[in-house]
């Protein structure tokens, strides 16, 4: 008996301090990071959610429209694109030499720049009426999701690099209420040149997928509560590997039900055991660590989102890499740059 009571009292103290050591740890990423360089590219009255690197610069799409490009290197930051009637850009893909900057309205419209200048406005008969809630490639190979018309999703793909794009023919019947949240630009998924990702929120969320180009899909509900406000928000796949996050962005301090993570290639997602700290609108991958951000901060997770760690505080809405730093949006026409976990 009094074995067997050592035992339970060396147990508790194993687990008690690996619990603080755990803490102190993701503490000090906290504490480093609220010396993190943050940096001003444009307007402070807009923040971006439209997001993309290449080759040391990185383009950031903005709330009034707004396009800059931001030169990693230099530290300079140049205004590329502002058109009258495009209202906001909520993300930003590229194929082809061409960037993509999707513009989310009554109509949606995608907006083509080559060699940083503007050239020229893709708008389809088919997008009209369409709100685009994000677009992206694998090769030459593009995927483009807007909320849904009469009951059924907005999907169209591209296997030209986006010089032409055509609705996928295999058709989504969501229930109503049910849409994508246009939050980061990461709620779809080019996995390779025939799959297809993409997941939806409000009166029910989902995780749909497709193997043949869209021409049928695979449906796994997700365990969100459902509402308005309410579901998946952001997805990132890395292989058999993926995670989902998201919440309802009205309560964001709300943990609960947020995050969801999957090994067997989004077949099965299961709950977070220790979730981020909140609503997140966008989860990123780097070097094997995923990255979830949001109103309250971001978090951080070394075992492909089964658990998660304070990472930075602050409120962010969408993350990339570049030049060995994580990159994230702020309000303010900013953004911070953070030391990549290694």
């Amino acid at each position: 008996m009094k074995n067997s009571i050592n035992a339970l009292i060396c147990s508790l103290f194993f687990i008690i301090s690996y619990g603080c050591i755990a803490q102190k740890r993701a503490n000090r990423y906290v504490k480093r990071n609220l010396d993190a360089p943050i940096i001003s590219y444009g307007d402070s009255n807009t923040y971006c959610r439209g997001l993309y690197q290449r080759d040391g610069f990185v383009f950031l799409g903005n709330s009034d429209g707004a396009v800059y490009r931001y030169d990693i290197i230099k530290q300079k930051s140049k205004l590329i694109l502002k058109i009258p009637d495009i209202n906001e850009i909520r993300d930003i893909g590229y194929s082809g030499g061409t960037i993509y900057a999707m513009h989310s309205g009554q109509d949606g419209k995608l907006i083509k720049i080559n060699a940083s200048k503007f050239s020229g406005i893709d708008e389809l008969p088919e997008w009209e009426g369409v709100f685009m809630d994000a677009i992206d490639f694998h090769d030459s190979v593009g995927f483009l999701m807007g909320d849904p018309i009469n009951g059924k999703m907005s999907l169209f793909h591209s296997t030209n690099s986006g010089e032409t794009w055509e609705r996928c023919t295999g058709a989504v019947q969501v229930v109503a209420g049910e849409a994508g949240f246009a939050a980061s630009g990461s709620n779809v998924s080019v996995l390779n040149d025939s799959t297809y990702a993409f997941i939806t929120g409000g009166m029910n969320s989902s995780y749909y997928s497709s193997t043949d180009n869209g021409q049928s899909w695979n449906k796994v509900t997700l365990p969100y509560y459902p509402g308005k406000t309410i579901g998946a928000y952001s997805l990132c796949m890395k292989g058999k590997y993926g995670v989902i996050v998201g919440g309802d962005y009205k309560e964001p301090e709300l943990k609960m039900n947020t995050t969801y993570y999957t090994y067997n290639g989004g077949e099965t997602w299961f709950n977070s055991f220790n979730p981020p700290q909140g609503y997140r609108s966008c989860v990123y991958e780097k070097n094997g660590v995923f990255y979830a951000c949001g109103r309250t901060g971001i978090d951080f997770s070394t075992d492909n989102g089964a658990t998660w760690k304070p990472f930075a505080l602050g409120t962010y809405f969408s993350m990339t890499s570049i030049e060995g730093k994580l990159l994230a949006t702020r309000r303010f026409g900013q953004f911070q740059l953070f030391d990549l976990i290694k």
